[in-house]
């Protein structure tokens, strides 16, 4: 059986890092272009009280879904695999946070 070249970027530390990093970074660009003047923490309390902060966080996790098949598309299986289980530590914040 052949086996492929270890990549470097082929690690689940590195998926689950890109996985972690691109929602927050999505996250805050819509916060850097919505409402001026506005202080971070006081942003998030509108949010939690519009019941949107949910629902962009969960459109923010969403783009994970890129960085997942990119890796799939690399055969970088490892990699994948990390930002598969970031994805789904977001998917049970976002339940608990709906329950209360």
């Amino acid at each position: 059986m052949q086996q492929r070249k270890q990549n470097k970027f082929d690690n689940t530390g590195v998926g689950f890092l890109a996985g972690l990093i691109l929602p927050m970074v999505i996250f805050l660009t819509v916060f850097f272009f919505s409402e001026k003047g506005l202080s971070f923490s006081k942003y998030i309390q509108n949010m939690w009280q519009l019941h949107a902060l949910v629902k962009l966080g969960s459109l923010c996790v969403f783009a994970n879904v890129l960085i997942f098949m990119g890796f799939i598309k690399l055969k970088y299986d490892k990699a994948a695999r990390g930002v598969l289980a970031v994805t789904i530590l977001y998917a049970l914040g976002v339940l608990i946070s709906r329950a209360f």
